[in-house]
């Protein structure tokens, strides 16, 4: 298996599994820590933005890495 597709499956796995704790009933210790310091409508982008967003962009382009090298065989 192509290094890109794993980086790609793992950056997945964290966007859902930051997804799944953004949208808990339950907040995490990182998310409130950054609603108390940028308030809470800056706290939730700046966390989705690190913790979803970046993530799955690195996800996009390791997937399109990693779908490219296979087609080059």
């Amino acid at each position: 298996m192509d290094v890109d597709l794993v980086k790609a499956a793992f950056a997945v796995y964290v966007v859902g599994v930051s997804l799944i704790r953004l949208l808990d009933e339950n907040e995490y210790f990182r998310l409130t820590a950054m609603k108390k310091v940028y308030g809470r409508s800056k706290g939730l982008l700046y966390h989705f933005l690190s913790h979803v967003a970046v993530p799955f962009v690195f996800a996009m382009i390791y997937l399109c890495r990693g779908i490219v090298s296979l087609s080059a065989f």
